[in-house]
This record gives C-alpha cells, structure tokens and sequence, in this order.
C-alpha cells in the first residue's frame, strides 16, 4: 500500500487493523502490480476482483462475521453496508456522497462478470480480446470502491469493541496509552447509537475501569462527555451502566470503590431511568464490599457524595429509590440490611 494519494495503484495504508489483515491485502496489491508489468492483462482483471475480495473479507472478519466462503456478490455487499455506516472524522455519510460510494460497490460487483468473461483462471478454448480500455476501466472502478473501503477500514477496525477493550484494560499484548482525542475518535468509530447494546456495555464497563485507575484522558473522554451530555441515543443507556459497572469493580471483580468515583458512577446514571433492578443491584454489590461508613477519599469527596445521593434519592423511579436511600443511609455510617450482605 503506497501514501501518494495520486499514485495510479494508489491505496491508503489503515491504521488499527493487524500485520495479517495489512499483508492478505497488499499481497493482492503485489499481484496485481506484477501482472500488468508483465502486459498480462487477463491475470491484472483476476487480481482486481481478488484484491476487492481481499477487502471485503477483512471487513467481515473485523465484524466477527467471517464470510464463510459466500459468493463473491453478498459478500462485497455485506462489507460495503458495515462501512456505509461508519462515522469518523472527516468521512462523508451523506447524499449525494453516499451515492457515489453506492455507485462504486456496483462497479466493484461488476469485477465478478467480468472475471468470469476476461480474466485469468479459467483454461478457455479461445482468449477473449480484451481491449486497453477495458483493463483501465476495471482498475477505476475496482481501485474507487477499494480506496472509499479501506479509507473507512481503520475506522472501522479501531471502533471494534474487542480491539478498544483491549487497549483500555489490556490483555497479553499490552493496554495502550490514551492521548487527547484519542478515546473521543475510537468511541465515535465505535458508533455506540448503532452498535449492540452488549458492546456498547462491554465499552463502557472498559472505559470505567481505565478511569478507576486514574487515566485522566479516559474519564475526560468518555466519562466527563457523558455525564455532561444526557443524551441516551449519544450515549446509550448500555454505555452508561458499563461505565458505572468499570468504575466501581476491576476486570477480576476486586471492588475499586472509592467516594470519588461512586460519585462519577451515580452521575452518569442519572439519565438512565428504566434499568431500576440493574442499578439497584449494582449500589448493594457497592454496600456489600465493606462495614458502612465512608468510602476511601477524604471528608470533602465523602461530603460531596452523600449530598448527591441524599439530592437525587427521592427523584429516581419508585424501585430504585429505596436503594439510594439505603445508600445515603450506609455513607451516614448506619447499618443496612444491604452493608452486611456477603
């Protein structure tokens, strides 16, 4: 993959996808390069559609949809809807450009016929002719649709939840440092609105379990944003209740309980006002780490905590309420049937 954007053979080289994804497509890119230096032009269209595939496929891989051996049509189909809808910064979504990419996969799908009528792979009792122009017309259009998915493809891949849950919390392979705006464009490649429920959660619980350990960037990012925006189709109710969850307990369930960042957990919750049993439970799993009194932090943090609880007890919904209350009550110091429970 070259960085000359003008370059004829030009394509982008993503960000965030892994040494195997960025090798199966520069292979193809290779292949292609070597057939029309050497004037073949049947084997240079054969390579334009595998190169196409090649994409395709690493898109339904980072999805955790491999195309399993689907025709070469869907398959580029299914690829190109998953990337239509992927923000980040400075990608086009809507008409009229969102035409011209819709307009480019139908060149791309073309790449099939064409193939199977001029290219190389089949023995064939007679060669077609295959025209200059034909070969320059298929490396347009193939080379458009490629260009338009692979520019969307870092994206794509870094707004992967197993990707960004890695780099938040770590695995064998290392968490990563988080720099200003770093978390803020993952999580708007993430696409929280549109993704799962279940992602968005295992974010979110991510993202609080960073914050817990002081990342000043992470909280900023995706914890502060939140709370000062109450907005649920921005930050869904999933995302939130994750963030109060990654708070408050580490990746091994140790409890990270601290007036500080209960404080921040109660507050992103706000918003949320039909997952009463949820928060209700997760406020008793705070009671039952330890004897009641204050958390760890010191006397203004405790302060400011219990205010906000007391504040917001009698506004919650009716079954949820009642926990507040218990947790104004236990942060007071006063035993609670919720304080003692293993």
């Amino acid at each position: 993959m070259t960085r000359d954007p003008y370059d004829r053979f030009a394509v982008p080289r993503p960000e965030h996808i892994g040494a195997a994804h960025a090798e199966a497509i520069d292979l193809e890119l290779r292949r292609l390069a070597r057939a029309i230096e050497a004037g073949d032009d049947g084997q240079a269209i054969g390579y334009l559609k595998c190169l196409i595939e090649a994409v395709a496929k690493v898109v339904l891989d980072l999805n955790g949809t491999p195309s399993g051996g689907a025709d070469f049509d869907p398959t580029v189909k299914r690829a190109h809807d998953l990337l239509a809808a992927q923000p980040g910064h400075e990608l086009a979504h809507t008409s009229p450009f969102g035409n011209l990419a819709n307009q480019a996969r139908k060149m791309a799908v073309s790449m099939s016929a064409i193939r199977n009528n001029y290219g190389g792979g089949h023995g064939r009792a007679r060669q077609p002719q295959l025209r200059s122009e034909m070969l320059d017309l298929a490396m347009d259009g193939s080379l458009l649709w490629v260009r338009w998915a692979v520019r969307r493809l870092g994206y794509f891949a870094q707004g992967r939840p197993e990707t960004l849950i890695r780099d938040l919390v770590g695995d064998p392979a290392g968490r990563i440092s988080f720099s200003a705006g770093d978390l803020a464009s993952r999580l708007q490649s993430a696409n929280l609105p549109q993704n799962d429920p279940r992602h968005a959660r295992s974010i979110g619980i991510a993202v609080g379990q960073r914050t817990a350990q002081e990342t000043f960037n992470v909280r900023i990012e995706g914890v502060d944003a939140a709370i000062a925006d109450d907005d649920l189709q921005h930050w869904p109710a999933g995302y939130r209740l994750g963030v109060a969850s990654g708070l408050l307990f580490s990746p091994d369930e140790i409890p990270t309980v601290a007036a500080w960042n209960l404080r921040l957990a109660l507050r992103i919750c706000l918003p949320v006002t039909d997952a009463p049993d949820e928060i209700t439970i997760l406020l008793r799993r705070v009671m039952a780490t330890r004897a009641p009194g204050p958390l760890p932090g010191d006397q203004p943090a405790n302060a400011d905590l219990l205010w906000f609880v007391e504040q917001n007890a009698g506004s919650r919904p009716r079954s949820e309420s009642g926990a507040w209350s218990e947790l104004a009550r236990y942060l007071r110091g006063e035993s609670t049937a919720a304080a003692v429970r293993p």
